[in-house]
């Protein structure tokens, strides 16, 4: 098995295992004060601070059930971030090394422009 492939084994493997740890941690022992909703009591308690009229009332409660729901979406947006970006982070560093690995054992300068010139060639003078 060439390096590139080992590598590629081992990305795949450390990646897969990372999420799987990740996501559980992550996600697996929410609590319900993780996730605010118009329902949880965090937010109720916040909306029973809401007074005046039957509007103030209601455009305080309805700003406190948006922040609360972007609060929760920021959080969540975070939490798969620290599942997914690991995993991706490290395959594009094992495609970078690859990639210069194999820059060094490319053709020569001398080939690359030899297939340059009879390229322009067929193309310049009209046959595909």
């Amino acid at each position: 098995m060439s390096g590139s492939k080992l590598g590629k084994w081992v990305v795949t493997g450390v990646s897969l295992v990372w999420m799987a740890w990740a996501g559980w941690d992550q996600f697996g022992n929410l609590s319900p004060d993780d996730i605010e909703n118009h329902s949880s009591p965090a937010v109720q308690e916040r909306m029973r601070d809401c007074s005046g009229t039957f509007k103030q009332r209601y455009e305080c409660k309805e700003n406190i059930v948006i922040e609360s729901g972007r609060s929760t979406f920021n959080d969540m947006l975070g939490r798969m971030a620290i599942v997914v970006v690991p995993p991706i982070l490290l395959a594009v560093g094992l495609h970078m090394m690859n990639r210069r690995r194999s820059e060094d054992d490319g053709p020569s300068d001398d080939l690359l422009q030899e297939h340059h010139r009879r390229h322009h060639r067929r193309r310049s003078s009209g046959h595909s």
